[in-house]
């Protein structure tokens, strides 16, 4: 594989997002190939967040119940005064609009390992100790050097590269492009440790405090995150004991930290490239933007920046659609990038705020906790459900109907989820009312299934909705059709099911049925 395949797809990077891509891209027909520059997997902990909409598409995928297995569910929030131990606010995730109503907290290394898992299982081999150096492309492919661990090198050619080589990413210098945004912001002090702790262990905490917050990600037995903002630390990693210092002044004394996996400081960052495709290189991840882990975005932003890549790479790189496909996980995915970097941004300096500002702060955070509504409204914006690409190219409405570019709705009361849907490759069609289901079969081809919503039982065909929930809830109760793309979005949606706007969506919206051409 990787010396001359003009369709073939090279992946830089075997963290989340690399192998997100991976598997999404082998799922779908594409099996690429994989390099990173580490030996072995890292061992520091990392991004310890999965939001409910990572969850889903997980599910889909296959790896959310090995995720479940080592992680620890987190139902809510609480933001305290680091001093006296008071509640300023709490925020519940029990009511977001998921099949996954939480947070689930777990060490990097352990969401990498359950992908590499999935990734072998797809036929998907990661190669070790392989670097990247060079990259040049032309209409036709791109070429690049890769050196192993012995320093001996040698060139390949590919048709595709996904680069989620991280924030240092060769290949975002390769193709010439860079990080605009600021680069000197606050310091913390972060350690991954075990607690013993009178606080529940099932809660996020943020504790406030002049000198700067606290924070505490508890994940599975008594393994936990710590971080403190401290001032500029100079060289070297900070000790255990200078971490129990800070914990027993703005913790309130509530937290003993011990046997240390990881200890560090990092400075803040809020930067993002002016575009994420060049030519036949694509970037995502924090190759393509990073900013504070406030609201823990990080990670789980770039797995979905990979799920939204693979599928369109997929369809170019087969061959069954125009590389002009491609153009839209810039236009999909750039807004989104650039929303998470100003609203990180701005919850680090809420965070951070003191005197005045902490005082506005702290009645701000009090509204939060018990308007209901607005506490709501937090918790599905942090779980990144309010993602939607309403406005893009692939985003088409005929008549009413739930809002083409939302996620698919997947309402509690059927006999099967949408998300098991989505665990067959492709596009799922969903088909209220009577419909011609042979020529919509034949429409949609090879590219994903026809599901027919049926009101009972028909010879095991279809999802029952007795009680017309997933009609209520995609607003095509009188009939209709939505095309889910593999990536859990909306593309389609019709109050009439005629396969004429299916064939005119696969061919003018997602350029099926024309060559590739960069």
């Amino acid at each position: 594989m990787g010396d001359g395949g003009a369709d073939e797809v090279l992946v830089v990077g075997a963290g989340p997002v690399g192998l997100t891509a991976a598997c999404q891209l082998a799922r779908l027909g594409v099996r690429p190939r994989v390099v990173e520059t580490l030996a072995i997997p890292t061992t520091e902990s990392r991004a310890v967040a999965v939001q409910a909409r990572n969850m889903e598409m997980l599910a889909a995928l296959g790896v959310l119940d090995r995720l479940e297995e080592r992680g620890r569910r987190i139902p809510g929030l609480e933001i305290s005064d680091g001093r006296t131990g008071r509640t300023h606010a709490r925020m519940e995730f029990g009511e977001i609009p998921s099949r996954h109503p939480y947070m689930l907290d777990l060490p990097q290394p352990d969401t990498e390992a359950a992908l590499a898992e999935r990734a072998v299982e797809l036929g998907v081999v990661v190669e070790r100790g392989v670097t990247l150096t060079t990259l040049t492309q032309d209409d036709d492919g791109v070429d690049v050097t890769l050196r192993s661990a012995s320093g001996a090198e040698r060139t390949a050619r590919f048709g595709w590269v996904v680069g989620a080589d991280g924030g240092h990413s060769t290949v975002r210098a390769q193709v010439g492009t860079t990080l605009h945004g600021s680069f000197v912001g606050q310091h913390f002090a972060m350690a991954d440790v075990d607690v013993e702790t009178t606080l529940s262990l099932d809660t996020i905490r943020m504790f406030t405090h002049p000198d700067g917050p606290g924070m505490l990600f508890p994940m599975a037995g008594t393994r936990a995150r710590v971080l403190f903002q401290v001032a500029e630390p100079g060289d070297g990693d900070p000790t255990l004991a200078q971490i129990q210092a800070l914990a027993e002044a703005r913790m309130g004394g509530a937290v003993n930290c011990s046997d240390p996996r990881w200890l560090t400081y990092f400075e803040i960052h809020h930067a993002q490239i002016p575009r994420y495709r060049f030519g036949r290189v694509l970037l995502g991840g924090d190759a393509a933007h990073v900013h504070s882990p406030a609201g823990a975005q990080g990670m789980n932003t770039g797995m979905q920046d990979a799920a939204n890549l693979a599928w369109k790479l997929a369809l170019v790189a087969r061959g069954r659609a125009d590389a002009a496909l491609l153009d839209t996980y810039h236009d999909e995915r750039h807004p989104v990038g650039a929303d998470v970097v100003r609203q990180t941004t701005t919850l680090t300096n809420i965070g951070t705020a003191t005197g005045a500002e902490a005082v506005v702060r702290n009645l701000a955070f009090f509204v939060v906790g018990h308007v209901r509504r607005i506490g709501e409204a937090a918790a599905t914006k942090t779980a990144e459900l309010t993602v939607a690409y309403p406005h893009s190219s692939l985003s088409v409405q005929h008549g009413r109907g739930v809002r083409a570019g939302d996620h698919a709705p997947d309402p509690a009361g059927t006999s099967v989820a949408v998300e098991q849907l989505l665990a067959r490759p492709g596009f799922t069609l969903l088909v209220f009312g009577p419909a011609d289901l042979d020529r919509l079969a034949a429409t949609l081809g090879e590219l994903g299934t026809v599901v027919p919503v049926v009101t009972e039982a028909d010879r095991g065909v279809g999802v029952v909705d007795a009680d017309g929930v997933l009609a209520h809830a995609y607003g095509l109760g009188s009939g209709g059709l939505a095309l889910i793309r593999p990536d859990g979005y909306l593309g389609l949606v019709a109050d009439s099911a005629d396969d004429r706007l299916l064939h005119h969506y696969l061919q003018v919206n997602l350029h099926v049925g024309s060559r590739a051409t960069a």
